[in-house]
């Protein structure tokens, strides 16, 4: 009799159908997430070298997860360089308590965005050295007022940071300079099946992935990886478009980028001013990448938080 009456009471509710319509929201969005993420090969890396004790653990216990993020840049670099600890000159940092399991050089594109400089590597060297990543941040910064080429300076830097010997590279990571990691199990480190997209979800698209084909953001990539599609094309000049292109480069390699989940991949973009659209941006080209003679002036400025130098 008693379960009778509140079934009744419940029926007669108000607000039964509105409760309704947003259980079953949640559980079409669960769905659809779930769909897109099979979809866009999102998965979590997994440590397939355990068995060595000594090696760094793809998930250390240092991890945090999502962490609260300051976006304020009313900082001098003084201040940050002293905020950030354990980073030699050159931007250069590794773990002294295990071995590390790759060695990673950090490309950033670089033109008139100090402010979202400062904000990224005052978050971004702790959330390495949380991972006990291996690591040598290089900001590079083409010289003079022309278009900006950012496809041609990444290239640039790709190759320079090919011919330091200590460490040898062995995972390049591409990472424009307005993106924030949010979460640190979002680990920074290539993955020997193929290139990885590590911004797929970003605050500003609503954390989902547009589409399928976005890898701009961070890319990460093996040396092999990033040869095999012969490079970042040049011949995007102004903002965008490289991205896609490189999507087709990989793609046309045989390669099938993965990427974390959604809740993984977490970013926060620092908002600045609509840059001028890349031109010549109608069609793909196989053509133009690195495999071609680039030449280049190397300025090193001695800041513990930044390695750059000027194309």
């Amino acid at each position: 009799m008693i379960n009778n009456r509140r079934i009744l009471r419940l029926k007669n509710n108000e607000h039964l159908p509105v409760i309704i319509l947003a259980i079953t929201i949640i559980f079409i969005i669960h769905f659809c997430n779930k769909h897109d993420e099979r979809t866009a090969n999102q998965y979590m890396m997994e440590d397939d070298e355990k068995g060595n004790p000594r090696l760094c653990p793809l998930y250390p216990s240092t991890l945090q997860g999502n962490g609260l993020l300051d976006m304020s840049s009313n900082m001098e670099w003084a201040d940050i360089e002293q905020r950030i600890k354990y980073v030699q000159i050159g931007g250069i940092y590794s773990p002294s308590d295990c071995i590390p399991r790759q060695h990673l050089a950090i490309i950033i594109p670089f033109r008139n965005r100090e402010y979202q400089l400062k904000i990224l590597l005052r978050h971004l060297h702790p959330f390495l050295q949380r991972q006990k990543r291996s690591y040598r941040i290089f900001v590079v910064e083409p010289f003079g007022n022309g278009t900006f080429n950012k496809g041609l300076i990444m290239n640039i830097a790709f190759n320079h940071a090919s011919k330091i010997s200590a460490p040898v590279f062995n995972c390049f990571m591409f990472h424009d300079v307005d993106l924030i990691p949010e979460n640190d199990y979002n680990v920074y480190e290539c993955d020997k099946h193929g290139p990885r997209h590590l911004a797929p979800a970003v605050d500003e698209l609503r954390y989902f992935l547009m589409y399928n084909d976005l890898i701009g953001g961070v890319l990460a990539v093996t040396k092999h990886q990033f040869m095999k599609a012969n490079g970042w094309s040049n011949l995007y000049w102004g903002w965008g478009f490289e991205d896609d292109d490189m999507n087709h480069r990989l793609r046309h390699a045989g390669y099938r980028v993965s990427r974390p989940p959604n809740s993984v991949g977490r970013y926060k973009m620092i908002r600045h001013e609509k840059q001028v659209p890349a031109f010549n941006s109608s069609s793909y080209t196989f053509a133009g990448g690195v495999l071609i003679s680039l030449s280049w002036t190397v300025i090193s400025l001695l800041h513990l938080v930044v390695h750059r130098f000027k194309s």
